[in-house]
């Protein structure tokens, strides 16, 4: 299978954190897919547990690094969910990550598929004096992503 063809008006888009645009542009949602893997564990230690995505090859990422409201496809299930793509760097973490919080869900999905559909950019990434305020600042993209997304 060869990589997705993206358009370079949607790739622009895309960088820029354009969703709404790029989407509209495509006629579709812009998706990636990947496979849960182990990361840090630090969103489950401050109340967010996320899955951390190994990208698959065919689905290059294009987007800006930040916080994105997203659908999320697990098996023939779709559900609601933010996704953080970027460098943590609250953790100072120097790696590019792709973690998404699925709401209502507690499953152990490590080693399975998931696909990402992106709905729209909430906000850049940022680095935080400590976890405690990340914790109250994702509180409020999850409120925020729940309003968007019902």
């Amino acid at each position: 299978m060869k990589p997705k063809k993206i358009p370079s008006r949607v790739r622009t888009a895309l960088a820029a954190g354009n969703i709404r645009e790029a989407n509209a542009l495509l006629g579709n949602l812009y998706s990636i897919e990947g496979i849960v893997v182990l990361g840090r564990q630090v969103g489950r230690q401050i109340g967010f547990p996320t899955a951390n995505l190994k990208l698959n090859d065919h689905f290059p990422l294009f987007l800006a690094n930040g916080v994105y409201a997203v659908k999320v496809r697990h098996h023939k299930a779709l559900y609601n969910g933010m996704a953080n793509i970027g460098l943590r760097p609250t953790f100072e973490q120097h790696e590019l990550t792709v973690e998404v919080n699925l709401f209502d869900f507690s499953e152990d999905i490590y080693g399975q598929e998931l696909k990402v559909y992106f709905i729209e950019k909430i906000r850049d990434e940022k680095k935080f004096p400590g976890a405690e305020e990340l914790k109250k600042q994702i509180a409020l993209d999850k409120n925020r992503v729940m309003e968007l997304l019902s």
